[in-house]
Formats: C-alpha cells, structure tokens, sequence
C-alpha cells in the first residue's frame, strides 16, 4: 500500500474547505432600508416579481429588480416563487409586453450591483445570494 505523505492530504483538506466556503448561502429578496415592512410572504414576493403587484401593504410603491438572465440565482429564484422556468418566464413577459400590461423588472448584472441598487433605491427590492447581505439593506424574504 503506497503513503501519501501529509502534503496531499492538507491540500485536499484546503480544497474541501475552498468548496464549501463558496458554497452558496440561501436566496433571500432584500429591501431598501426606509421601506417600512419588516418581512414578504412569498405570494406577495411573487406577484411583485410577475407585475402583479406595484405596492407594498403598506403603501410604498415596489421597485423590483432581476439578476442577468441565465444566473443560477435567478433561476432558483423564479422556479421558487413563480414556478416558472426561465423559457416560461420570457413567454409571460412578452404576452405582457405585447398587449400593454407591463414590462419586465430591471435586469442588473450580479448580487452587488442589485445591494447597491436595493440601498440607494427608495421602495427598492431585489435577490440575492443571503452571503453578501450587509447593513445597507434589509432582509424582507428568505426562499424557502
């Protein structure tokens, strides 16, 4: 039987941990700060994300934004909170489109461009990856 020695078996073990360090913490919609609700149902996150919904239950206009189409993120988040793949969702949009109804979120390019958005952005939401949440926005909805 052939020993490996100790060299191998750190790196392996460094290796392991670099995989599951950037393994991907939960989705979570987050929201600018001043907006007043403390917390989304996942009905409500939903109908904000599909334009059936412009306003907060408390008032506020809804300003949603999508990360790029084709992310991992936005794939996990449409099939969790609309049951739409991201085919479906580019058909629901352009029927919308097309007789006037509305128009499809803002598409932004990655989790930092959303939080920056979402916190300089009065009635901003977004989603992200929950590791790059900081003080500057607020947790509304954590995908189940």
């Amino acid at each position: 039987m052939r020993s490996f020695g100790r060299k191998p078996l750190i790196e392996i073990a460094l290796l392991l941990m670099l995989c599951l360090g950037s393994a991907s913490a939960e989705v979570v919609v987050i929201g600018n700060k001043a907006i007043k609700a403390d917390s989304l149902t996942l009905e409500e996150v939903g109908k904000l994300w599909l334009g059936q919904m412009k306003w907060l239950a408390s008032g506020e206009k809804a300003r949603v934004v999508d990360q790029k189409t084709g992310s991992k993120i936005r794939k996990a988040f449409y099939a969790h909170v609309a049951n739409k793949s991201e085919r479906q969702l580019r058909s629901y949009w352009a029927k919308l489109v097309f007789t006037g109804r509305g128009a499809p979120p803002r598409v932004l390019s990655d989790d930092d461009a959303v939080k920056r958005w979402v916190a300089t952005t009065p009635g901003g939401l977004g989603y992200v990856d929950g590791g790059v949440v900081d003080d500057s926005v607020k947790v509304l909805f954590h995908l189940p």
